[in-house]
């Protein structure tokens, strides 16, 4: 993360001068910090996500009960009469160590030392999203922040499902917060639309409420996706973009002193918005009624007559391209007039 910072900050620095080296032929037009300044966006997206957890057991013993309660073990503890002196829940999450655990006639003892056990389930989430970005040419750099709200998933062992049954986390919804790196390039443009593929690389944290900080290893994760984005006018854009992320953890359970390692493969859907910040300022003569960018003294403005998301220097007919003659009911009418 240090050196993507350090790469953007160098990467800015050769942009601000190459446009200082252009800026004196047009000073007068549009100024160095606008030109800067145009080439930043906010991005802002909502969605919905799929991730597929998986992790696998293997050393510790694995006591079933009958009613679904499961339970990891030292193989190396002697198990006497009818309870098991010491177990462990919650390794998804949050480990608990519970003594003095009762083993009924019809419950499953399993040694993963000779067998490993992976469990897999899957859960939803909605991830809320805002990044701010650089475009250069036809590549971007930026950095974002991510809030998810993450929903459980039931786990299924692969093996033995006849023995071992399902289980579920003590939780039923948790957050998920992401910092990341963003870098991608547009690999093809046109006036309306644009689709890019870009890459978000960075940190994250489930919820302390429910997973247990100190039992926990965070590793980074990697996102890769690609944006079909539509432009509705020069500074705003309406996007979709799915993608593919890879991302784990780590959990040591205590008093086993055993490391279950969590894989959390997920996809997402997310549709958004981005708003380019203008590189001219609006039109502040009160009585100026015009519809594209234009020239006031020594100094070009954009129009003040369109909304954001309509085109602020519109050719012909490109902010409204049907009549209002041809709308609505007037569509029906012979002699719309």
């Amino acid at each position: 993360m240090t050196r993507f910072i350090l790469f953007f900050i160098v990467f800015l620095g050769f942009a601000t001068s190459n446009l200082y080296a252009q800026s004196s032929a047009k000073s007068s037009e549009i100024g160095l910090f606008s030109k800067i300044i145009g080439g930043f966006s906010l991005h802002a997206s909502t969605g919905f996500g799929l991730t597929l957890y998986s992790h696998e057991i293997n050393g510790p013993g694995i006591l079933q009960q009958k009613d679904g309660n499961v339970f990891l073990f030292d193989n190396f503890y002697v198990i006497g009469g009818d309870s098991l002196s010491q177990g462990y829940s919650g390794w998804v999450n949050n480990a608990k160590e519970f003594s003095g655990i009762a083993i009924g006639d019809e419950d499953y003892l399993l040694g993963t030392d000779t067998l490993a056990i992976k469990y897999k389930g899957t859960g939803g989430s909605i991830p809320i999203s805002v990044a701010i970005s650089y475009t250069f040419d036809r590549y971007r750099f930026g950095g974002g922040f991510t809030y998810e709200q993450a929903f459980a998933a039931k786990y299924y062992p692969s093996t033995l499902s006849n023995s071992l049954e399902p289980f579920k986390p003590d939780y039923i919804t948790t957050s998920i917060t992401r910092f990341y790196g963003y870098v991608g390039g547009e690999v093809f443009r046109s006036i309306r639309h644009t689709i890019a593929v870009d890459a978000m690389v960075g940190t994250f944290k489930y919820g302390k409420k429910k997973f247990n900080p100190d039992q926990i290893k965070y590793k980074l994760f990697v996102n890769v996706g690609v944006s079909f984005e539509r432009s509705l006018s020069e500074y705003f854009k309406v996007f979709v973009r799915p993608s593919l992320e890879v991302k784990s953890y780590e959990l040591t359970v205590p008093g086993l002193n055993y490391a279950v390692n969590h894989s959390a493969l997920a996809m997402y859907f997310n549709i958004g918005a981005i708003i380019r910040m203008p590189n001219l300022n609006k039109c502040s003569v009160s009585q100026c009624h015009t519809q594209i960018n234009h020239r006031h003294g020594n100094r070009v403005y954009r129009s003040k007559m369109h909304p954001f998301w309509k085109w602020q220097d519109p050719n012909y007919g490109q902010n409204y391209p049907q009549l209002i003659k041809y709308k609505g009911k007037n569509k029906k009418k012979k002699n719309p007039y």
